[in-house]
């Protein structure tokens, strides 16, 4: 029998195979990202120079992030939430973790470096990170569904007991 008629590849099957691409892809660029930087800071050959802003307003931000020390928990962050996403461990954690970093990587890109022309391109990873974080974010959405109670009470100490639930 011919390997194609086992798979079945209907609508979810499809839908399961492009989030789990945009998973890997979100997950490997971030880890790419923030080893690079580290690889650099440790003294090595970094993967890619990390950009610094082409405009004033963009280098500001991304020096004032470097000079605070921001820039070090970002990209250790970008870390840890890309091996999440790799790993596919505690993925809606990763996702989340991952999504004010993509954000702040659009609003350089698009508004302090002014490009605009990036916003609809895929391959433009300055916008695409967003994107996909949010595909990912609505994929994920029933893990977070219940953390949105409108009037939420507030738990107990005894609550800590379900702690290792997280791992079955």
């Amino acid at each position: 029998m011919n390997l194609t008629q086992h798979l079945k590849f209907d609508a979810r099957t499809i839908g399961a195979l492009i989030i789990s691409f945009l998973r890997l892809y979100l997950g490997a660029w971030m880890i790419v990202s923030g080893s690079s930087y580290w690889l650099h800071e440790l003294g090595y050959q970094p993967i890619f120079p990390q950009p610094f802003g082409t405009l004033p307003d963009s280098n500001k931000m991304l020096i004032t992030f470097v000079e605070i020390g921001l820039f070090d928990i970002v990209k250790t962050l970008e870390i840890i939430g890309g091996v999440m996403l790799v790993c596919k461990i505690f993925v809606p954690l990763g996702v989340v973790i991952l999504f004010p970093i993509s954000a702040m990587v659009f609003y350089n890109a698009v508004f302090l470096n002014l490009r605009y022309d990036g916003i609809l391109k895929l391959t433009y990873m300055g916008t695409a990170c967003l994107y996909m974080n949010v595909v990912l974010l609505l994929a994920y959405i029933r893990y977070y569904l219940p953390m949105l109670k409108f009037d939420a009470e507030m738990g107990s100490l005894s609550d800590f007991k379900r702690i290792p639930e997280i791992f079955k």
